[in-house]
C-alpha cells in the first residue's frame, strides 16, 4: 500500500494539468513511484483533501499544480498537530512556480520522481496571517512564499482573470504592465515587531518568506525560508516611469538600493490602510500567486512548520 497522495488541480497551467494528468501519472509510475491521487473540484478542496489524506495514513502529500495549489495543500497540512504533519511534495504545474523556484527544485518529472523515492526533506517556515477575504469577511490562513499588499495584489487580480496560455512569465509580465497604468498608490502604515517602519503613500508592501514572486521576480533576495524571519520590502510612492525603468532590477534582485525602497526584517508584520473612504476600492492582496482578498493584513512567522521534499 502506498503512503503517497498526490492532489491534482486540473485547472492549473491554464487547464493543461487536467488534460495531461493521465500521461504524467503513467510516466511517474514508469519512473518507479507508487502513489494514489485525488482531483480537486472547487476552491479550497485541496486543503480538505490534504486533511483527509492524513486521516487515511499518507506520509507524503504532494500537490500537482501551481503556487495556489501548494498554498491550499499546505493549509490542510498545517491544520494538523505539528508532530503529525505529513511531508509536502511539489509537482509544479502552475503559472508562476515561485515557491519551488525559491527552493531551487528541478521541475522535471524525473527530478520529481527522484524526490518522491528518496524522501530527503527540508524543514521550512510558514506564515500565519489574517486579512479580509473577497466576500468582506475577516479570515485567517497560512502562506508559504510571499504576500503583497498593493500593486502585487492588483497583478494577482489580473492574472486570475486572464488566460495563461502563454505561460507564467508572460502572464505575469503582461499583468504587471497593465497594473502599472491602472493602479493608484495608496496610503499604508507598516508595523514590524511593534514598531512603525513606514507610513505614507506606497506602491506595494511585500511580506516575504521566500525570494521570488510574480513568475520569477526576485523581490526579496535576502529572504530564507528556514531562518525564522520575514523579509519586508516597502516600495514607496514610486512613479510609473520609475517602476518601468527599474523592472529589470526587480527581476534580478538588485533593487534594494533604490531610495524609495526600504527593507526590514522581523517576525510579525501589520499593514493598515490609511484614510480608506466609503466607496473607495479596497487595497488588494496577493498571496502565493493568488488574490484572496484585501488589507488590512497581519502576518506572523511560524518557524520550522513544514517538511518539504527536496
Amino acid at each position: 500500500m502506498t503512503d503517497i497522495l498526490l492532489i491534482v488541480n486540473p485547472a492549473s497551467d491554464n487547464g493543461a494539468t487536467g488534460r495531461r494528468w493521465p500521461e504524467l501519472s503513467r510516466r511517474l509510475e514508469a519512473l518507479g513511484v507508487d502513489f494514489d491521487h485525488a482531483v480537486t473540484e472547487y476552491s479550497g478542496h485541496a486543503a480538505e483533501l490534504a486533511e483527509s489524506g492524513f486521516l487515511q495514513g499518507y506520509a507524503v502529500i504532494g500537490y500537482v499544480g501551481g503556487d495556489g495549489t501548494a498554498n491550499e495543500v499546505a493549509n490542510g497540512i498545517l491544520a494538523l498537530p505539528p508532530q503529525e504533519r505529513p511531508q509536502l511534495a511539489a509537482i509544479p504545474r502552475g503559472t508562476g512556480g515561485d515557491f519551488p523556484r525559491g527552493l531551487d527544485l528541478d521541475r522535471s518529472l524525473e527530478a520529481v520522481a527522484a524526490r518522491l523515492r528518496r524522501r530527503r526533506a527540508r524543514t521550512i517556515d510558514a506564515v500565519e496571517c489574517a486579512f479580509v477575504d473577497r466576500s468582506g469577511a475577516a479570515t485567517r490562513r497560512h502562506f508559504l512564499n510571499i504576500s503583497d499588499v498593493g500593486l502585487g495584489g492588483r497583478v494577482a487580480e489580473l492574472v486570475d482573470s486572464r488566460s495563461k496560455v502563454f505561460g507564467g512569465f508572460a502572464s505575469f509580465l503582461s499583468a504587471i504592465l497593465t497594473a502599472f497604468w491602472t493602479y493608484e498608490n495608496r496610503g499604508l502604515r507598516l508595523t514590524v515587531d511593534g514598531k512603525v517602519r513606514f507610513d505614507g503613500r506606497s506602491t506595494s508592501i511585500v511580506v516575504a518568506n521566500g525570494q521570488y514572486f510574480a513568475g520569477g521576480m526576485r523581490i526579496a533576495p535576502d529572504a530564507r525560508v528556514d531562518d525564522g524571519l520575514l523579509d519586508v520590502i516597502a516600495i514607496g510612492d514610486v512613479s510609473r516611469r520609475d517602476l518601468l525603468l527599474n523592472l529589470r532590477l526587480l527581476y534580478a534582485g538588485r533593487h534594494l538600493g533604490h531610495p524609495r525602497i526600504a527593507h526590514f526584517v522581523g517576525s510579525e508584520v501589520t499593514i493598515e490602510v490609511e484614510g480608506q473612504e466609503e466607496g473607495e476600492p479596497l487595497v488588494p492582496l496577493e498571496m502565493d500567486g493568488e488574490h484572496p482578498g484585501s488589507a488590512p493584513f497581519w502576518a506572523r512567522v511560524v518557524p520550522a512548520a513544514l517538511e518539504v521534499l527536496v
